[in-house]
């Protein structure tokens, strides 16, 4: 496909496996944008069902689609592939049960227009059991163009309560300028299966000066009502739910490159114990006859980590927060801890209706 003469060209990177049953909805919305100027890049990333089927299907009949065929290598590795062979001004990611707003792009174009920001974060509404509710938690209550300082002070929100603050959590829903993207070499961590989006998003801000928040929904995000879903499947190696690290690294580099007075490591290391928890507690919801003696296993190592015995002396705990689990941690009481993040779990996944 040859780049359009027209400016404003959009490249829609969406990441697919195995999404047969979404995909439709997702790309319709996609195609069928009140903006025309796009190109949308679907990265099948090996799925076994008619997902690579279906995507060539729409490639014959939409010459501004193009369909990359790859091995199963995650959605790091899918994103990366998208922005790689990408030619738009804007790069802007939909994952394949989601679906976007008909007018999302001409808004996010509009909206770029008015106020030359690098970045325009739109909006996003979730949908459970085909309700609509609030997409991201703790946004700002307007639409705006924020400074660095309050992105930074946004930043230190999400430390302080990481599932209370979640703009930054994902990567899809927002315009990134490509130029940014491209000549920074600001790339989806492969080596990260969760967390990825906020590794992202703060390596990119790093290079950003104006962004405006967009208070208009134009992207739609479907949440599974499904136990697997909310807690992500252990399989046979938990080290994939603890991407945090790496994300706050990321997180620390930005507050100090912005100067935003932040204590880092106090403020990083509280979050790192709060994200362990979290992780903790969605992995000990998963245990079972056949998993239980790896996972104590591991959770033995995470207990053991130096990086979270040094950062249980920065934890800080509010309203909600765990107290019990960092004193048991401290005293490494492996079955306790297993214990209550079980009951934990039970009552967070039971109460949201998850566990069958």
């Amino acid at each position: 496909m040859e780049k359009s003469a027209f400016k404003d060209m959009v490249s829609v990177i969406v990441p697919l496996y195995n999404s047969e049953k979404y995909l439709r909805r997702c790309i319709d919305s996609i195609v069928n944008q009140t903006h025309k100027n796009i190109e949308l890049i679907l990265i099948n990333d090996g799925s076994t069902d008619t997902s690579g089927e279906l995507c060539d299907s729409y490639a014959r009949r939409d010459n501004r689609i193009k369909v990359i065929h790859n091995k199963n290598n995650g959605p790091a590795q899918a994103r990366n592939t998208g922005i790689e062979n990408s030619e738009g001004d804007f790069i802007i990611f939909v994952d394949s049960d989601d679906f976007i707003e008909n007018n999302a792009l001409s808004v996010l174009i509009d909206n770029y227009s008015r106020n030359n920001a690098d970045i325009i974060i739109g909006d996003a509404r979730s949908i459970k059991d085909g309700v609509l509710g609030p997409g991201y938690k703790g946004s700002f209550m307007e639409s705006r163009l924020l400074t660095k300082q309050e992105i930074a002070d946004y930043a230190r929100h999400y430390l302080k309560k990481p599932n209370k603050f979640t703009l930054f959590a994902y990567s899809w829903g927002r315009l990134f300028k490509s130029s940014i993207v491209k000549d920074n070499r600001v790339f989806f961590n492969v080596d990260l299966h969760t967390f990825e989006d906020v590794a992202f998003n703060f390596d990119y801000l790093n290079y950003a000066e104006k962004i405006f928040f967009l208070k208009e929904p134009v992207y739609n995000h479907l949440i599974h009502n499904n136990y697997m879903s909310a807690t992500m499947a252990v399989s046979d190696n938990p080290r994939v739910l603890f991407g945090y690290k790496r994300a706050l690294y990321d997180i620390g580099k930005f507050l100090r490159r912005s100067n935003s007075g932040a204590n880092v490591d106090k403020e990083t290391g509280h979050a790192f114990v709060c994200l362990t928890i979290i992780q903790l507690v969605r992995i000990c919801g998963q245990i079972n006859k056949a998993n239980k003696d790896s996972i104590i296993g591991f959770i033995r190592e995470i207990i053991n980590d130096p990086e979270l015995r040094e950062n249980l002396g920065y934890y800080s705990p509010s309203n909600g927060d765990s107290r019990i689990l960092p004193v048991l941690m401290k005293l490494k009481l492996i079955g306790l801890i297993v214990l209550v993040c079980r009951y934990k779990a039970n009552r967070r996944y039971k109460k949201a209706g998850v566990i069958k």
